[in-house]
């Protein structure tokens, strides 16, 4: 029976170029990692561009103004919109969040005098979900920084807007050609996914702000219109966002009495029943296919990976994700059919 020969030692070349392979790999993800807030606020800028060329579309095609000028007719009229939100509702909104920070600290120090039990620092200390909220609660403190986050965000969306062909082509040319047409419809069908998204998500907001805001100043708790705008602001981070909005609410409510807190949690859950069931069905339909669970995960994950930033962005990224996978890997991958969000909103 004839030997086999013995292998023959790996070239030190061809040794040496795969360990510089794994390497430079390894780096890249390192870099990938240090980089995620940059890459955050670049993926929060693709939301602002998709925000305004959605406007610039329904303007597009309800007048004879061209895409330029549908798209600086958008920014306008967002503009317009803030500026008039802030001058009608500024002044009140602002005395009333200044009252919630002098109001909060001392409400949760009663709250954990007389039930201890309740003390959410204790309940989350040393738990990943817990270093994300002090976490976020901190970054959330840093005016300056926020605004000039908030800055960078918007200049860089308006730019995106303005000719998004640039940047989602040359996303493109980053993969083989031989996958690139695949990369190319998913890129097209996370964007329609999120358009469709961000509408409802927008409407949504308006509408629950609303609710709590009148809800709470019907029941008497203080506040109120800070309380709401709080709510509809963090009804942005779905599942998360509205159980974050009650604990400022729930810390006021206890201040007055026990049947105050049971009137403001029960308005808080009825909200959320009809923003579950009957909003969110109404304005946003089939747009997104993410299981809640799935989302609800995603956005903890998220969070904790990459912080604050990750927590408020959390949800729009896993729908990118989630269409990403299953486009790339469901559908092309393994050959099974499978729905995409956005793929049937081409019109």
């Amino acid at each position: 029976m004839p030997s086999t020969p013995p292998a023959r030692p790996m070239a030190e070349p061809v040794f040496i170029r795969r360990v510089l392979i794994v390497v430079g790999i390894l780096a890249f993800v390192a870099a990938l990692y240090l980089l995620s807030d940059l890459l955050l606020l670049a993926f929060g800028s693709v939301l602002v561009a998709v925000v305004l060329r959605a406007i610039a579309r329904s303007i597009s095609r309800r007048t004879s103004l061209g895409q330029r000028l549908s798209l600086a007719a958008a920014g306008l009229g967002v503009v317009a919109l803030l500026g008039g939100f802030g001058y009608l509702f500024g002044g009140q909104i602002s005395d009333q969040l200044y009252a919630l920070i002098e109001k909060l600290p001392a409400a949760a120090a009663s709250l954990s005098k007389s039930a201890p039990f309740l003390s959410v620092s204790e309940l989350v200390k040393g738990s990943s979900v817990g270093n994300l909220v002090a976490s976020a609660l901190s970054w959330g403190t840093t005016v300056f920084g926020g605004l000039a986050t908030l800055i960078i965000v918007l200049i860089a969306g308006v730019y995106i807007a303005i000719n998004p062909e640039i940047y989602r082509s040359g996303f493109v040319m980053l993969f083989p050609k031989g996958v690139q047409p695949q990369v190319e419809e998913t890129v097209d069908s996370a964007g329609d996914a999120l358009r469709l998204w961000l509408g409802a998500q927008l409407l949504a907001m308006i509408i629950i702000g609303v609710m709590i805001g009148a809800g709470l100043a019907f029941i008497g708790v203080p506040s109120a219109l800070g309380l709401g705008f709080i709510a509809a602001v963090l009804e942005f981070v779905p599942i998360m966002g509205p159980i974050v909005a009650a604990v400022p609410a729930l810390l006021l409510a206890s201040t007055q009495s026990w049947e105050m807190v049971g009137w403001t949690l029960g308005l808080f859950v009825i909200v959320q029943q009809i923003e579950s069931n009957i909003i969110m069905p109404l304005v946003s339909g089939r747009a997104v296919k993410l299981p809640p669970a799935v989302g609800l995960f995603a956005v903890v994950a998220i969070g904790i990976l990459f912080g604050p930033l990750g927590l408020l962005l959390g949800y729009p990224l896993a729908i990118v994700i989630d269409v990403a996978v299953r486009r790339l890997y469901v559908r092309e991958a393994l050959g099974e059919d499978v729905e995409i969000a956005g793929e049937d909103a081409k019109a």
